[in-house]
């Protein structure tokens, strides 16, 4: 996890120029998988995750395969027991503990129309804009339906944008996984590096006032205003940079 750092106080322009130029050009050299994160991990953490993995998708289709049975003898009492669980199971909260084996490849082209993935795109931004109080449990809901475009329609056109709405799920008060967060909205950018969603400055936004790291959201900051893709992210990623620059 990136260390909590604190902006020293800058005594002039030039400083936060050379700042600036220094964090463009070093930040995005590489797939922003967390690289520094990943030659920690050893042999032994990775295959005691992949177990826990492996145990969860066990654990679901054996849920499935209950509740077929169940409901194939007419067994109603046991088919809705099996249907709750199944339920809770889905809406429990789960750690990716390894970023790395938690997101999409980094290699995906975002570029077919797929009819059932722009389905379950929009079923999902219904849950996630849905009114009333079971924010959370809608919150959850999105983040199931957006979870499965990435791992069942990896060609759809909607991968960069499921990305992004991950990266505001993991980033809300009901999930508070700001690592997770920033990793998804890095995806956007990665997929489609002119995209007009704000993912850079979300991004930035969560490694400055989330997760301490003033150093990457300069640089996001600095990519937008060199991008110049919309006005209002130009303009709140120059205002940002001012502040830091005060700091």
């Amino acid at each position: 996890m990136p260390g909590r750092q604190s902006m020293r106080k800058w005594g002039s322009a030039s400083v936060l120029l050379v700042l600036l130029a220094g964090a463009a050009a070093t930040c995005w050299s590489r797939d922003p998988l967390h690289a520094e994160d990943v030659g920690l991990i050893s042999d032994q953490e990775r295959e005691l995750v992949k177990n826990v993995y492996d145990t969860r998708k066990k654990y679901q289709e054996s849920l499935e395969r209950l509740r077929s049975y169940y409901s194939q003898i007419s067994h109603e009492e046991n088919t809705d027991w099996a249907e709750k669980e199944l339920t809770g199971y889905h809406l429990n909260l789960k750690s990716p503990y390894i970023l790395d084996m938690d997101l999409p490849a980094a290699n995906l082209k975002p570029s077919k129309n797929d009819t059932k993935a722009n389905r379950i795109f929009r079923e999902a931004l219904d849950w996630l804009n849905r009114p009333g109080l079971d924010r959370e449990e809608n919150t959850k809901r999105a983040e199931i339906l957006l979870q499965r475009i990435l791992h069942e329609h990896k060609e759809s056109d909607k991968i960069d944008e499921a990305c992004y709405y991950l990266g505001e799920v993991y980033s809300s008060r009901y999930f508070q996984m700001y690592r997770r967060a920033v990793a998804y909205y890095e995806r956007v950018f990665l997929y489609e590096p002119d995209t007009n969603l704000a993912a850079r400055l979300k991004a930035a936004n969560v490694y400055e006032r989330n997760l301490g790291n003033s150093q990457q959201a300069i640089g996001l900051y600095q990519q937008i205003l060199s991008r110049e893709i919309d006005p209002d992210q130009t303009r709140e990623a120059r205002r940002r940079l001012d502040l830091l620059s005060k700091r």
